[in-house]
C-alpha cells in the first residue's frame, strides 16, 4: 500500500519532524510504500499565481504541481503532520493544498453537474502540535470548528474519507517521557489508519472442474 506523508514545520528537530520519522518508520515495518514530502525541505512554493491559472488552462499542470498531485494519486492513505498556528495551517501546507487539490484532479465542478469528488478511496488524517491545551480549545469550540475546516471541508469535499484531526496539545512543555508515550499511541492510530485504508481483496470465483450432467 502507498502511504503519503506531508510535513510542515521548519524545524527538523521539532516534535513534529520526530512524529513524522516514527510513523514512516511504522509505516515501512508493516511493508508499505512511504513517501514522505518535507514542504521546507524541499522549498516549496506555496503561491497559486496567475501564471499557475494560465498553464493549466492551456492543459499545462506545472511540473511542480503535477508532481506533488502525482503522490497524492497513488496514495491510499494520507498523512498530514503540521503545527498549529494561528487554528490554522502553517502558509506553507495551506498552498500546497491551494496548488495541489485543483479543479480537474481533486474535484470537478460544472455549472451542469456541480461538484464531483475525484479523490475516492483515500483516507487521510490530520496530526497536529500545539503550544496550548486541547481542553482550551474545546472550551470554545475551536477544536470542533478546525477539524471541519481543514478536514472536513477539503479532503471530504474531495472524496476523500476523513479520518478526524489528532491534535497533540501542551507540547512544548512536554517531557521527553511524554512524548515517547505520545509517539507510542500515535503508532497504534496509524496501524488503525492503515488497516482500515488498505485495498480490500476481492474474492475470484472458483471455475467448477465438474462436468456437467448431459
Amino acid at each position: 500500500m502507498n502511504h503519503l506523508i506531508v510535513y510542515a514545520h521548519p524545524n527538523p528537530k521539532s516534535f513534529s519532524g520526530a512524529i513524522c520519522e516514527h510513523l514512516a518508520k511504522i509505516s515501512k515495518k508493516q511493508g508499505n510504500s512511504v513517501f514522505v514530502r518535507d514542504l521546507y525541505k524541499l522549498k516549496f512554493n506555496p503561491v497559486l499565481a496567475a501564471s499557475d491559472f494560465d498553464a493549466i488552462r492551456q492543459g499545462k499542470t506545472p511540473k511542480d504541481i503535477k508532481n506533488e498531485q502525482m503522490f497524492v494519486t497513488k496514495a491510499e492513505l494520507i498523512t498530514l503532520v503540521f503545527p498549529l498556528w494561528w487554528t490554522g495551517y502553517p502558509a506553507i501546507l495551506k498552498g500546497w493544498i491551494d496548488r495541489t487539490l485543483l479543479n480537474g484532479f481533486a474535484f470537478k465542478h460544472s455549472p451542469q453537474s456541480g461538484i464531483t469528488p475525484m479523490l475516492t478511496g483515500k483516507k487521510v488524517q490530520l496530526i497536529t502540535t500545539m503550544g496550548a491545551s486541547v481542553t482550551e480549545y474545546e472550551k470554545n469550540g475551536l477544536m470542533d470548528a478546525m477539524a471541519m475546516t481543514m478536514g472536513d471541508n477539503v479532503w471530504s469535499f474531495c472524496g476523500c474519507e476523513d479520518a478526524g484531526m489528532i491534535a497533540l496539545g501542551e507540547i512544548p512543555g512536554a517531557t521527553d517521557q511524554e512524548r515517547q508515550k505520545i509517539l507510542g499511541e500515535l503508532s497504534k492510530t496509524l496501524e488503525e489508519a492503515l488497516t482500515s485504508a488498505r485495498p480490500k481483496k476481492t474474492r475470484k470465483s472458483k471455475k467448477s472442474n465438474k462436468r456437467k450432467n448431459a
